[in-house]
C-alpha cells in the first residue's frame, strides 16, 4: 500500500487564496454577511403578489422555513430530496414533478427555485430543469443558486433578488403614458398618513406622482410593471449594481437620491427630484414652509440637547432591510449630527485588527470619520457602553437587555422616519426619551 501523498504546494496555496478571498469579502464591507438561501426567502415571503417558490433540497433544511411570517408565507413549495436520491443524483424528477405541479395547480405568473446547500455539493444541474418546465409551461422559472454555502453580504442579496425581478419588467404598451409618473427605491418604510401626504404634496407641486416605492408596499405585479414610471429615484445606487444595470438596459432612468432623514437630507432629496423633473423652483416653494417648521423645531431641540453622547451601533441586524443598508448602515447619522449629538460608532463584526482596518478603509470611503470601536457580540457591549458614558445608544432592538446593563437607554434602530414631518416626529420621539432620562437620574 503506498504512502499517503500529502497535498501539494500549489494546492495549499489555492486553497489558502480562497479562503482568504472570502475572508476579504465578508470583512471589508460593514453589512453583515447571511446564507443566501435564508435571505432571498425571507425577502420573498414578505412579498405578495401571484408567485410560488421552491426550495430544492432535503426536507430539514425546507422546515427551517415553515415558521416565516409575510403574505407569501403559503406560497412554499419543497422538493424533499430523500437521502437516497442525493447520494444517485436522482434530483431532476422530483423539481419537474413538483414545478409542474404547482403551475398546472396554482397557475402562479413566475416561479423562482432557490437551491440548497447539497445541491451546491453535487453541481445540481437545476438550472436545465427549470428551463425546461419553462419551455413546458410558457411560466417564467427562475434558477437561483441560493445555499448557506453562499454567503454574502444582505447587500448583495438584495441587489440580486431585485435585479431577479427586473428581468420579469413587462414593457409598457404602445401609447401608454409614463410622464410625471415616478419610482422610488430603498425609502424608508412610510407609516404615518402625514409622511405619505407630504411626499404626495411636494410631487403634486411639480406635476409628479409616485407610481411604486420599493420594496415596501410593492408587489409582483409592480415589479412586472415598474418600466411604467419615466424615473426611478434610488437611494444609495452602490448597493444596487446589478438593478441599476438592469433598469437601464431597458430604458429607465436611474437618479440617485440621499435617505431622507434628517434636514438637510430631506432638502437635497426633494431638490435632485426637482431638478431631474425640471421643477426644482416648484419644489423648493412646496417644501419651504416645511423646513422652516423643521429647522426651527431642530434649533430648539440642538439648544437643550446638543453635546450629548449617543452610541450607534452598526452590523447588528440580519433583514435584508434596503433602508438599512443604505450607505452601510450610516443613512440616519445626518440627523444625530444636525442635533448636536457627539457620536461614537459601535460595529459588530470579528476583533481581529486587520478586520477593523478593513471596517476603517470603508468608513473613509463613506466619507465618516467618527470613532468606532469594534465588538464581537452583543454580550460585549455593556463594560464598552460603561466606558463611554453614553448618555443614549441607537442599536438594534435584541440588545436591549445588553444597554439596560449598562444602564444606558436604548432607542431601536432604523426608527427614525423620512422627510421635514417625519424629522418632527424623530426630534418629540427623542425628546421625550432624553426627558424621561433626565427626569430618571
Amino acid at each position: 500500500m503506498s504512502p499517503q501523498r500529502a497535498p501539494s504546494s500549489e494546492l495549499e496555496a489555492s486553497d489558502e487564496r480562497f479562503w482568504k478571498e472570502q475572508e476579504n469579502r465578508l470583512t471589508r464591507q460593514i453589512g453583515q454577511p447571511c446564507c443566501s438561501l435564508n435571505a432571498l426567502a425571507g425577502m420573498l415571503v414578505t412579498m405578495p403578489g401571484n408567485f410560488a417558490v421552491v426550495l430544492h433540497g432535503e426536507a430539514d433544511c425546507a422546515s427551517c422555513f415553515v415558521h416565516a411570517p409575510g403574505p407569501s408565507a403559503d406560497k412554499f413549495y419543497a422538493t424533499r430530496i430523500t437521502q437516497s436520491r442525493f447520494t444517485l443524483g436522482k434530483t431532476a424528477e422530483p423539481l419537474a414533478k413538483c414545478l409542474r405541479l404547482i403551475i398546472r395547480h396554482r397557475s402562479p405568473e413566475a416561479v423562482f427555485v432557490l437551491g440548497n446547500c447539497l445541491m451546491e455539493m453535487i453541481h445540481d444541474d437545476f438550472e436545465r430543469v427549470a428551463r425546461d418546465i419553462q419551455q413546458e409551461t410558457g411560466t417564467p422559472v427562475i434558477a437561483l443558486r441560493a445555499s448557506g454555502l453562499k454567503a454574502a453580504s444582505q447587500a448583495e442579496m438584495v441587489d440580486w433578488l431585485y435585479s431577479t425581478f427586473a428581468t420579469l419588467a413587462k414593457k409598457p404598451s404602445d401609447g401608454a403614458s409614463r410622464r410625471g409618473l415616478v419610482n422610488f427605491i430603498a425609502l424608508p418604510e412610510i407609516n404615518r398618513q402625514e409622511l405619505r401626504l407630504e411626499l404626495e404634496g411636494v410631487l403634486s407641486a411639480a406635476g409628479l406622482r409616485m407610481r411604486g416605492r420599493y420594496p415596501f408596499e410593492t408587489s409582483l405585479s409592480d415589479w412586472q410593471g415598474i418600466l411604467e414610471a419615466e424615473a426611478d429615484f434610488v437611494v444609495d445606487k452602490s448597493l444596487f449594481p446589478r438593478l441599476v444595470r438592469s433598469l437601464d438596459s431597458l430604458g429607465a432612468a436611474t437618479v440617485e437620491v440621499p435617505l431622507p432623514v434628517g434636514l438637510g437630507s430631506s432638502r437635497r432629496f426633494f431638490e435632485v427630484i426637482g431638478g431631474h423633473s425640471g421643477a426644482l423652483k416648484e419644489i423648493r416653494k412646496a417644501c419651504a414652509p416645511l423646513e422652516d417648521k423643521a429647522s426651527k423645531r431642530l434649533s430648539r431641540f440642538r439648544a437643550k440637547y446638543g453635546g450629548l453622547r449617543v452610541a450607534v451601533g452598526m452590523r447588528m441586524e440580519n433583514n435584508c432591510r434596503a433602508d438599512q443598508l443604505a450607505y452601510d448602515g450610516l443613512g440616519d447619522l445626518s440627523l444625530f449630527v444636525e442635533a448636536g449629538f457627539k457620536v461614537d460608532l459601535f460595529i459588530q463584526g470579528p476583533p481581529e485588527e486587520k478586520a477593523r482596518k478593513h471596517f476603517k478603509q470603508r468608513l473613509v470611503q463613506l466619507g465618516c470619520d467618527m470613532p468606532f470601536h469594534v465588538f464581537p457580540d452583543p454580550f460585549n457591549l455593556p463594560p464598552l457602553l460603561k466606558a463611554g458614558r453614553f448618555d443614549v445608544a441607537y442599536l438594534a432592538d435584541h440588545a436591549r437587555g445588553e444597554a439596560l446593563k449598562a444602564g444606558v437607554p436604548l432607542i431601536r434602530s432604523r426608527s427614525l422616519e423620512p422627510f421635514y414631518e417625519g424629522m418632527l416626529h424623530n426630534l418629540e420621539y427623542l425628546d421625550q426619551v432624553l426627558e424621561e432620562i433626565r427626569r430618571n437620574k
